[in-house]
């Protein structure tokens, strides 16, 4: 055989075992990732790949559902008033049932996610919200409201700390604010959703029931999707699985030498050693110190009252001028907006400008515009009881009213009235009443029904001497209130969690953390409307000022700078002490 085919057949065999080469990592890579259309090769340098932006899209799908249930309840409250005959201590219980089923998932959660993998512990929390919202969408009671929204609590906080960690350790460095941060664009995403949706389904028949039940699309679409999803390579790393996460990070990184990143996991999870829970309580590598940041920039966040500003948006609205529900969730609608414009400003800046200096600019703007709202707010003449016995008097007129209606059947079962038209040549106006055989109409004298007390027409006389101007006024000071709580704590924190605690013992931590969290939140939220009522909404508002001064105070002295630094970087020099 001549020279020149004995170098055509060894070509020929390089070339043979070139695809056989590739065959067998093509085949090595689908085994690893369930979903083979995420297998795209490695993108350029300075470009997220597809496999890492399907993730965090896919994942933070739990934030779009938690934003969602904080706010629905605003506008499903409005209607649950009146068909459960809610007073004001059940209202605060049905309020804060998401709080207690967070603060009872907080104590599981973070032995599930540094346990098991992150995926899984979303899952496991997706799947439970969806038997807690089916409960909350079918209750015929009370009791299985605040049940069902136990469970949505438990886990939809639950899933958010799996996402947040999941997304810091699946981040690259010069990327992770603006990942986790997703989350919390995905949040106020699921408010503004709820406050669409409520608006939608507030003169509707039974719309609470659409308002909760509407949120299971996104919680299916999520679940089925985190199956095609990569694992974290530091989880990997952390159960001696070297070989698979070095096969995570080259498809989900922008550059092709992994090598540098891949040593730097291993060597800081191999000084990490083990811990317990009560290593959160030691000076062991710092973690007490790191554990006392936490709890500050979460009683900070806390303290702001901006949770209860979303939770009772549409009474505090209703207030202060804003008489119908219809008005009052539509001007919810507008807090949901700018929660979202500014949330992705801080996202997209983040990585740039550094965590501190949202967190700087937010604190400062919330003092003045909260001491501003305080100064609104003294001018308008408003009772908030008012407001919290407004269904009970609304039912009370309702029995009156209808117990005197020519053919009135109180076996009939009369569950909803609502004025429809005045007649002033008439003297009477129209009210349409849903029963079991339908809708019908009756003529009420007017002089009758203004006499009844606590009727809709002397409430709607009230709130109507709110000036104008100090009704818009106090809007305006309230969304430029969102907006600057929605640049600073509302992405920040979410992020600085995720940083700052080691991978070993991250899942505890974050959950510990946030277990105060939710049990500041479910102590404010219980007593909001009775502190209220005993010392008026100016005062409370005046509260929030002082203690987002304080909060100013921490940020400056005790927070750290973590924008473009790797997690162990994060860990090492608060390992150090250094600040």
């Amino acid at each position: 055989m001549e020279s020149g085919d004995l170098q055509q057949v060894a070509a020929m065999n390089m070339e043979t075992e070139f695809e056989i080469e590739c065959e067998s990592n093509t085949t090595e890579t689908q085994n690893n990732f369930s979903f083979a259309p995420l297998n795209q090769p490695t993108p350029k340098k300075g470009v997220l790949s597809f496999i890492l932006i399907a993730a965090s899209i896919v994942s933070s799908v739990s934030g779009l559902i938690y934003g969602y249930e904080l706010a629905n309840i605003s506008g499903a409250l409005l209607q649950l008033q009146s068909d459960f005959h809610l007073t004001c201590g059940k209202q605060e219980i049905l309020v804060s049932a998401i709080l207690i089923g967070g603060t009872i998932g907080s104590m599981v959660v973070g032995y599930i996610i540094d346990l098991w993998e992150r995926r899984i512990a979303i899952i496991a929390t997706t799947l439970c919200f969806v038997v807690g919202n089916v409960i909350m969408s079918a209750s015929t009671s009370y009791i299985m409201l605040v049940v069902g929204r136990i469970i949505v609590g438990i886990a939809t906080t639950s899933g958010v700390f799996s996402v947040c960690i999941y997304l810091s350790e699946i981040a690259p460095s010069e990327k992770r604010g603006m990942l986790v941060s997703l989350i919390e664009f995905k949040i106020v995403i699921g408010v503004l959703l709820a406050y669409i949706i409520n608006y939608a389904f507030s003169n509707t028949l039974d719309g609470w029931r659409w308002m909760f039940g509407i949120n299971l699309v996104p919680a299916v679409l999520q679940i089925i999707g985190v199956f095609f999803l990569p694992p974290s390579p530091r989880f990997m790393v952390k159960k001696g699985n070297d070989e698979k996460a070095n096969l995570i990070l080259q498809k989900i990184r922008s550059y092709g030498n992994i090598d540098d990143e891949l040593t730097n996991i291993k060597a800081s999870l191999s000084n990490e050693g083990n811990y317990t829970f009560l290593d959160l309580f030691r000076a062991k590598d710092n973690i007490r110190l790191r554990v006392g940041i936490g709890f500050g920039l979460i009683f900070f966040l806390q303290a702001s009252g901006q949770p209860n500003i979303l939770y009772y948006a549409s009474t505090i609205l209703r207030s202060v001028g804003f008489a119908s529900n219809t008005a009052a969730t539509l001007a919810s609608i507008s807090m949901g907006l700018v929660k979202v414009i500014c949330t992705v400003l801080a996202m997209l800046l983040m990585d740039q400008l550094g965590r501190k200096t949202f967190l700087y600019i937010g604190s400062t703007s919330m003092v003045v515009m909260l001491i501003i709202l305080a100064m609104v707010l003294r001018k308008i003449p408003m009772q908030f009881t008012n407001v919290c016995n407004y269904p009970n008097q609304t039912n009370h007129w309702q029995d009156n009213v209808t117990s005197t209606m020519p053919g009135y059947n109180s076996t009939a079962a009369q569950v909803f009235i609502s004025k429809t038209q005045v007649n002033p040549t008439l003297e009477t106006t129209r009210y349409s009443i849903t029963n079991q055989n339908g809708i019908g109409t009756t003529m009420v004298p007017n002089q009758f029904s203004s006499q009844l007390k606590g009727s809709p027409e002397q409430n709607e006389d009230e709130m109507e001497q709110v000036s104008p101007l100090l009704k818009w006024l106090s809007l305006g000071c309230l969304l430029l209130y969102i907006a600057a709580f929605s640049l600073s704590f509302g992405p920040v924190v979410w992020v600085l969690l995720s940083e700052i605690f080691p991978t070993g013992i991250k899942g505890r931590a974050v959950a510990f953390v946030g277990c105060l969290n939710w049990a500041l939140n479910l102590l404010v939220a219980l007593t909001f409307l009775s502190v209220t009522e005993s010392i008026g909404l100016t005062w409370i508002i005046l509260i929030y000022a002082v203690l987002s001064f304080f909060g100013l105070i921490f940020i400056i002295f005790f927070i750290p700078e973590t924008k473009n630094q790797t997690l162990e970087e994060i860990s090492e020099q608060l390992k150090q002490g250094f600040l």
